[in-house]
């Protein structure tokens, strides 16, 4: 896993960015926090997704299939949900 970074070094990379500056929105930097969490997560999903074999027997023939569509697993919950 990649490190994602904690709340506290967020917000004090939050802090050093705005030179330090108190008037800093919380609600957007808890939104920002939540989707790096997200984006992380649902990269993660689509590389350790696994897919399960299927085998269907029709006239003698077997046919095995197997998928798992990754980006439908990185666009299943839009970060635009995190408000």
């Amino acid at each position: 896993m990649e490190n994602t970074t904690t709340a506290k070094k967020f917000l004090e990379n939050l802090i050093e960015e705005n030179n330090h500056d108190s008037n800093i929105d919380l609600e957007d930097a808890l939104i920002e926090f939540a989707k790096l969490h997200v984006e992380q997560a649902l990269k993660e999903a689509s590389e350790k997704a696994q897919c399960e074999e299927g085998a269907i027997v029709d006239l003698g023939f077997e046919i095995i299939s197997a998928s798992v569509d990754k980006q439908s697993i990185l666009n299943s919950y839009s970060l635009d949900n995190i408000k």
